[in-house]
């Protein structure tokens, strides 16, 4: 039983190892990513482009694949409100703050860090060492 699990966890791991899928989490205090959605995008630190086309979320770079349950590679607190009370610690009471601000694109093209220098971590972004293995 314990290499059949095994066995299943390292299939379910390869999976997603060359895509960028993310679970959306009720609490800050699960997330790895705590961000603030702006209405702007010239006000976000990244553009995001959500999609279920495995050809897009497959090439990393900010076009993400929303999944409610299973594996992804990071979980994330996406908020509207700066003041969001669920943005306490529950063991501290110390404020959690904003790993960055988001935007959510309509135009894949347009998926990018629009903050220069920014990034987040545990987001896989393309390099060209990515892009020589296609």
């Amino acid at each position: 039983m314990g290499k059949f699990l095994i066995i299943s966890m390292f299939i379910f791991w390869g999976i997603n190892v060359n895509s960028q899928t993310v679970i959306e989490m009720a609490y800050p205090s699960d997330a790895n990513l705590v961000l603030l959605e702006v209405a702007n995008e010239k006000d976000a630190d990244i553009a995001v482009y959500k999609t279920d086309d495995k050809a897009l979320y497959q090439e990393w770079n900010l076009k993400w694949k929303f999944k409610k349950w299973g594996f992804s590679n990071f979980s994330v607190y996406v908020t509207k409100d700066p003041h969001d009370p669920l943005l306490k610690d529950p063991d501290t009471e110390r404020d959690i703050p904003f790993n960055g601000k988001i935007y959510f694109t309509d135009d894949p093209s347009k998926a990018r860090y629009v903050t220069p220098g920014f990034r987040l971590e545990g987001v896989f972004k393309k390099t060209a060492s990515n892009e020589s293995k296609k």
